[in-house]
């Protein structure tokens, strides 16, 4: 544990001299910023980006901001700019198992190296910036913090990815929200080429807002003026938010609508693969027979989001060919999301209300010759109690294994097994087996254990849930 900022600022920059600095001493040190700094303001990060050069206002960015679906709009972006020859970066959160996943070049996480040579960069200019504007004793919180200014753990990070995309340049930088959007980092950035806001829920309230309409006009932050915007339509008071504000930054605004996709069904190659196909009518073209590489429904929304801020940056002059969009989707890759990680075995990251209702969707759509189990792991600030009784109520699973994440964020043993036993008491089920883990580890080995021929497993409830699971599958 860290007992002094300025202390461990300085071991670090002495380990990374005598070539000692790892990964994890640059994560170990992230991790532990939250306890002497506090979150700034976009005026603040604004500053900060100027003292860096104003890196962004030399790369082509893609803003992105939403409930869910936001890495994997972003991934199918990504993969259709590759395929039409773009270098392209990539910054998301979370990360599934290495913090190296939250910077991609190419679809590849950068190596260890390199994020260990951005991190010091990132430090050193931290440090640089503290001298030149002068110290002060003490802290938000009283502490012997002698920085007057240090980034949160997300700041950190969103700097380190600036830096990054400035000393080694993409052709397209696609940035991801980590929360909300007005007040996230990421919108410090001057102006995107496009703006993108995914599906609006509930998720994130203590922050965000309690109605749609408050987290809508927080996500509807990342709007500037003279940016179009792509918006997915799946509730009109949400939408509505956003197309006022776009209106009131004079900027345009391109509305998904579901019924736009049509055709959606699951098809199977000769080896056994399965995936989505769907048809989508674009603003500009219709689009027939488009495949995704997933199980999962709900990906055409994503798909079909991408789709409509990829003909944005055509109408920029981004050279993109109606192969390129098939090619990208078909090849594009997103784990932890609907994830077949083994024969039958798929881990999703839905963690709210929307994202369970999507992925309950998408098990019942799958055909099985056995039972279908489920893996189910849950952050306590989430509505947990809710999500399991949206489980319950399908009364698809045979069994349920519950168990505690790896994390302080985890819902406990003790109140798993409230949320369990008071749902099936309200629905009136009876003799449904659901067992209860400590850690995930010792229910991932059950579960394959009590495995027969024929069953599907389904892992899902966290991100962190879906992290843990591959990090030993």
């Amino acid at each position: 544990m860290i007992d002094s900022l300025e202390s461990a600022v300085e071991n670090l920059l002495k380990s990374f001299d005598e070539d000692k600095l790892t990964v994890q001493d640059c994560e170990n040190f992230i991790n532990e910023v939250p306890r002497f700094t506090v979150k700034h303001g976009i005026a603040e990060t604004r500053k900060f980006l100027e003292y860096l050069g104003n890196p962004d206002e030399n790369m082509k960015i893609i803003h992105v901001a939403g409930t869910n679906g936001k890495g994997s709009v972003c991934c199918y972006m990504q993969s259709v700019l590759m395929k039409a020859g773009y270098k392209v970066g990539l910054f998301t959160s979370p990360h599934l198992v290495k913090i190296n996943e939250r910077f991609c070049v190419d679809a590849k996480p950068i190596a260890d190296g390199l994020f260990v040579e951005i991190f010091v960069e990132t430090l050193r200019r931290v440090t640089e910036y503290q001298e030149e504007n002068g110290k002060e004793a003490g802290n938000a919180d009283g502490g012997e913090n002698t920085f007057q200014y240090f980034p949160t753990y997300f700041e950190f990070l969103f700097f380190m990815a600036m830096i990054l995309y400035d000393v080694y340049p993409v052709d397209y930088l696609i940035l991801e929200t980590g929360l909300g959007g007005r007040l996230d980092a990421t919108n410090s950035v001057a102006k995107p080429l496009v703006s993108v806001i995914t599906e609006i829920g509930y998720d994130h309230m203590q922050y965000l807002g309690e109605t749609l309409e408050e987290i809508a006009s927080e996500k509807a932050g990342i709007i500037k003026k003279d940016v179009p915007v792509v918006v997915f339509d799946k509730r009109p008071e949400t939408t509505e938010v956003i197309k006022s504000k776009a209106l009131e930054m004079d900027t345009r605004t391109t509305v998904v609508k579901a019924e736009n996709i049509d055709n959606v069904r699951i098809e199977g190659d000769n080896g056994g693969n399965k995936h989505i196909a769907f048809c989508y009518n674009s603003l500009y073209d219709k689009y027939v027979d488009l495949n995704l590489s997933t199980v999962a429904k709900y990906q055409t929304e994503n798909a079909s989001i991408a789709i409509e801020a990829l003909e944005i940056l055509k109408n920029q002059g981004t050279k993109i060919s109606e192969l390129d969009i098939r090619e990208g989707l078909i090849s594009a890759r997103w784990e932890g999301r609907m994830e077949e990680i083994r024969p039958g075995i798929y881990v999703d990251g839905a963690h709210n209300i929307d994202g369970i209702e999507a992925f309950l969707e998408s098990c019942s759509e799958l055909e099985c010759d056995g039972r279908k189990l489920l893996l189910f792991g849950v952050a306590s600030d989430k509505q947990y109690s809710e999500i399991v009784k949206m489980i319950l109520r399908t009364g698809q699973f045979e069994g349920i294994y519950a168990a505690v994440l790896e994390t302080s964020r985890s819902v406990s043993v003790s109140d798993l097994k409230a949320a369990f036993e008071d749902a099936k008491e309200e629905l009136g089920i009876i003799g449904l087996p659901v067992k209860y883990y400590s850690n995930v580890a010792d229910a991932v080995t059950d579960i394959i254990t009590m495995r027969k021929s024929g069953d599907l497993v389904f892992a899902a409830g966290s991100l962190y849930l879906a992290g843990q699971i591959k990090s030993f599958a």
